[in-house]
């Protein structure tokens, strides 16, 4: 199964205010499922997440 999202995609937390960051690892458990480290913005923090809690970010710029 391949991963929703890539290395130095930019994605956003679907909970807590949206909090913005970089992956930066995909990995992959025991059972099959993609866990992603994410670098979040501004916290300097790397967060493993589930892909059902992140969603891509969207530039507000456009």
């Amino acid at each position: 199964m391949a991963s929703k999202f890539a290395i130095g995609d930019k994605v956003d937390q679907a909970f807590s205010n949206h909090a913005e960051g970089t992956v930066v690892a995909i990995f992959t458990d025991r059972a099959g499922v993609h866990r992603y480290a994410v670098e979040m913005f501004g916290h300097r923090t790397i967060q493993v997440a589930n892909e059902s809690s992140l969603i891509a970010h969207c530039n507000s710029a456009a």
